[in-house]
């Protein structure tokens, strides 16, 4: 008897069939769009890039150093994930290792804005994240240990979606306030995002993730779960900031 395991070897068809893929993923994509409109009917901070007349750009500042934080933290884990990922689905492992090839470096245009918005990269590596930003990298560790990879995989699907639908107006919108060179880094980041199909990338990983009925709803309840985490992002900065401009009235 062969007691190898975790290899991912012998494995069958993928649950979802072409056809099965393709409704699954218009499923989740219209609980998104759910999301993406209670998200702007609730959740603070959000709409800077429409505040040309009272643009806070200490906000902004800190929300690009926040980014690119995450993105050093999160591509750690992401990056252990890959192992747990292999032993389920090779397939997936190759789409989401080239989808973290494309990734890995993008902490570097937004740090490159950063310094264009006034602060250092000496002064950035001060920064401590934010809380949210520690939940967040602390829940990916949980899952890898408890729940396996797909919740991994299911948030960046949430994020790509997500950029790919809304940063081409949030960039139009900074462009007029700020002006395009100011936000070079940004464009890039985005760029990349739509030109390589990040949000088909990461399905594709996510398909061969869902082996059973038990998979698909689970994928359903990381949505949300995520989507509490990032707003607590923007709980988190919009008190930061509205207490220093009332300190600052004061």
């Amino acid at each position: 008897m062969n007691r190898c395991i975790n290899t991912g070897l012998g494995r069958g068809k993928p649950y979802l069939n072409p056809v099965q893929s393709v409704l699954f993923r218009q499923e989740i994509d219209a609980l998104i769009e759910n999301q993406i409109a209670e998200w702007n009917a609730n959740v603070p901070a959000t709409d800077q890039h429409h505040r040309k007349n009272d643009f806070n750009h200490p906000m902004y500042a800190r929300g690009l150093a926040e980014t690119a934080i995450r993105i050093r933290l999160l591509r750690v884990i992401e990056s252990k994930a890959i192992s747990d990922i292999a032993k389920l689905s090779p397939e997936a492992a190759k789409i989401w290792a080239e989808y973290e090839c494309d990734e890995m470096l993008h902490d570097e245009m937004f740090i490159q804005d950063l310094e264009k918005a006034g602060t250092s990269r000496e002064e950035f590596l001060q920064i401590e994240p934010y809380m949210s930003t520690k939940l967040l990298v602390g829940f990916f560790s949980y899952l890898l240990d408890h729940e396996g990879p797909l919740g991994v995989v299911a948030y960046s699907y949430l994020v790509e979606y997500v950029n790919v639908k809304l940063e081409p107006e949030k960039l139009k919108g900074l462009e007029a306030i700020l002006g395009k060179d100011k936000i070079a880094g940004q464009i890039a980041h985005s760029h990349t995002d739509i030109n390589h199909d990040h949000p088909g990338m990461v399905w594709g990983a996510l398909r061969y993730l869902i082996n059973k009925e038990e998979d698909k709803a689970a994928l359903k309840k990381y949505l949300r779960e995520f989507q509490d985490l990032l707003a607590m992002y923007f709980v988190e900065i919009n008190n930061e900031f509205k207490l220093e401009k009332v300190k600052a009235v004061a």
